[in-house]
Parts: structure tokens; C-alpha cells; sequence
């Protein structure tokens, strides 16, 4: 995802990638599609990338553990500058080449959930057996307390 920035001086340069990207979270691979499309320009010294960002993320529910595909769409607001500052937030530019693949990755990780979740009603697995509760219940009994854990439910008695 690189621009040549060389043969910018007063218009807009168009620019469209398709790439498949890796992503890491947690120490988890997440293979993604990442589509990115939209204009670079200069202004101030400065090189402004707009545009939008499509993404197909195949992603594992933290609950259940089933995979299934997420598609985030997000826009793309970036600043690059010859001579970075640190009190502004600025991406390097390095000669005369602007490497989106950095400012997209983090765009996409900024949007992840904390948690993801294949539904807003997922059920998870059950602790005891494994089973995945979303497929119908498995029959176990969950009544179990831990007896390390009963002096815990007496603070919750009403009684």
C-alpha cells in the first residue's frame, strides 16, 4: 500500500488497494480483506490522506468460539509529514513514499470490539461439558458451586 508522492504538487492523486492483510490480536492471527480506496493531496508541507476503508475480518466469538465473517467500514483521515511532530499526530514519510498499510492496520484495530461475539445473544459454551449452547442445551447441571467459592455466595444471602 505505497504512494508515490513525488508528482503531487497542486491536484489530488486517486488511489485504490486490495490486499489481505494478517492481523494480530491477543496473540491471535486474524486473517482480513482489506479494501482501501480514496485521494492523497498536499497541503501546509503536509500530505493528506482521505478516503474509506472496507475490511472482512474472519474472526473467532469469544464466547462460543465459532468462527464467522465481520465487515467494518470506517473512513480514512491521515496526515503524513517529511518532519514528524511529536506533539501532533503524524504519520512519517519516507522518501517521498507514503506507506498506508500501517495507519490501515491501526484503523482496523481501533475498531475491534473489546470482545466480539458472533450475536448479541450468544450463549457460550457450557463449563462443564464444552458444549456450545447456541446448538441447544446440553443437559449438564450447572448447579455446581466450587466449595472454595461457597463462603462468597453468603454475602449474597438475603436472608
Amino acid at each position: 500500500m505505497l504512494i508515490d508522492v513525488r508528482d503531487i504538487a497542486d491536484r489530488r492523486k486517486d488511489f485504490s488497494f486490495n490486499e489481505d492483510l494478517t492481523l494480530s490480536r491477543s496473540g491471535i492471527d486474524i486473517p482480513c480483506t482489506v479494501a482501501v480506496t480514496g485521494q492523497v493531496y498536499k497541503a501546509n508541507g503536509d500530505y493528506i490522506t482521505e478516503g474509506s476503508i472496507k475490511a472482512v475480518l474472519n474472526l473467532s466469538c469469544d464466547l462460543c468460539l465459532t468462527s464467522f465473517k465481520s465487515e467494518l467500514d470506517m473512513d480514512l483521515n491521515e496526515v503524513y509529514s517529511e518532519t514528524p511532530d511529536p506533539d501532533k499526530e503524524l504519520w512519517e514519510l519516507s522518501d517521498k513514499t507514503i506507506d498506508l498499510k500501517p495507519a490501515v492496520i491501526a484503523n482496523i484495530m481501533l475498531s475491534l470490539p473489546m470482545q466480539v461475539l458472533c450475536s448479541e445473544q450468544c450463549k457460550g459454551l457450557c463449563p462443564k461439558c464444552g458444549h456450545n449452547l447456541n446448538d441447544g442445551d446440553c443437559g449438564c447441571d450447572r448447579g455446581y458451586v466450587n466449595p472454595q467459592f461457597e463462603g462468597l455466595l453468603k454475602l449474597f444471602n438475603d436472608e
